[in-house]
């Protein structure tokens, strides 16, 4: 979004910002600068916070999908597209295969064009069922042509190096770990490695921003955690890690990280559900016999109170209300075209014995079918 300031003066102005313009000013810059011209003011760069002018649209287009309205869905989308500099992968997903619902092949190719400049593959995009439609096509066709073309201007702002040195922290962590002995041997060492970690992306952070899609690309599958994640993953309150918490609000708010995500951090770090990022819960007896009734998803039980501070907390980083979450969750459930969930949306919890599964599930409630 761009927005030219009002010009205070209609005679001489200095050339500058009319946000900062007063005549004592003025005069300093004609002593000190060289002196004010009649000139217009310039343009300057008004970034949106997208947790109040993106993410509630795109919350409304994921409804409107779970209830099947999709041109009411394109039709949210589309504004929040305009609404930013760079909306993400994921919703360019969604409005694609909502453009195919409606076949407005148009509308499309228009958005699966922005995944593969936000480095999402040709390959990965042939192999989704739901652009079977689409590649009949001589649109498709024409697609294909383009391809390598927009997989060049991909590469161009991509930034190479840090998205190595992002892999390394994740490979880094992995190292020891998996190495005979793990953490009971190697614990020491794995210890230091997470600090360098967190220094090394810190220091990232200060210099580049979040490490978000416009710099380091999208993978194919489109996930939302990158695997340099498992950093700050580690940092749990437990165990006094580095709390990230005001960076991952700020990414979300510049539009560097989903909020989804970012809920499941600050969960994972706090060590309990502050932001609901975990919907549905199912429960496997691992040594039980067999099963009474099979149990799908569940839910915590929870007070109004409760679920009104998950609310609050919610919505400044522009999640959605807990119920619309766990609506789109369960519908992605069923429903593998769009793609509404998330890998943590559902947590298994593996019990050894029925009277195990019987203590948890006092805590727990059968979810509402749609």
């Amino acid at each position: 979004m761009f927005a030219m300031l009002p010009n205070p003066i209609n005679s001489k102005a200095c050339a500058f910002p009319a946000l900062i313009y007063s005549p004592l000013l003025c005069l300093l810059l004609v002593l000190g600068l060289g002196g004010c011209t009649s000139t217009k003011v310039p343009e300057f760069e008004v970034m949106p916070d997208y947790a109040e002018v993106y993410h509630p649209l795109i919350n409304v287009a994921e409804l409107n999908i779970v209830r099947g309205e999709y041109a009411d869905a394109l039709s949210a989308y589309k504004q929040a597209f305009a609404s930013v500099p760079t909306p993400f992968a994921r919703d360019y997903y969604n409005a694609a295969v909502s453009a195919v619902q409606l076949q407005d092949e148009k509308q499309a190719f228009g958005y699966l064009e922005q995944l593969v400049l936000k480095g999402v593959s040709l390959p990965y995009l042939e192999r989704q069922q739901v652009f079977d439609s689409l590649r009949t096509t001589k649109a498709w066709k024409k697609f294909e042509r383009q391809y390598p073309k927009n997989r060049s201007k991909f590469e161009e702002t991509l930034n190479k190096e840090l998205r190595a040195d992002l892999d390394e922290l994740y490979a880094r962590d992995a190292y020891f770990r998996l190495a005979e002995g793990g953490l009971r041997v190697h614990g020491d060492t794995i210890r230091k490695i997470e600090t360098a970690n967190v220094e090394n992306l810190l220091a990232w952070i200060e210099e580049y921003g979040y490490p978000g899609e416009q710099l380091i690309g999208v993978a194919d599958t489109l996930e939302q955690l990158p695997r340099f994640s498992i950093v700050i993953q580690r940092q749990t309150k437990a165990r006094k890690g580095y709390d990230f918490t005001e960076i991952l609000t700020k990414a979300v708010k510049e539009g560097r990280l989903a909020p989804q995500p970012v809920a499941y951090l600050l969960d994972q770090q706090a060590g309990k559900g502050l932001y609901g990022s975990k919907a549905f819960v199912t429960v496997n007896c691992t040594r039980c016999k067999e099963q009474e009734k099979p149990q799908r998803y569940l839910v915590e039980k929870m007070s109004e109170e409760e679920l009104e501070r998950i609310n609050k907390r919610r919505a400044p980083l522009g999640l959605e209300p807990l119920d619309d979450y766990k609506k789109k969750v369960l519908f992605g459930l069923g429903n593998n075209v769009f793609k509404l969930n998330y890998d943590w949306s559902v947590v298994e919890y593996k019990v050894p014995s029925r009277e195990a599964a019987s203590v948890l599930l006092e805590g727990l409630t059968a979810a509402e079918p749609e």
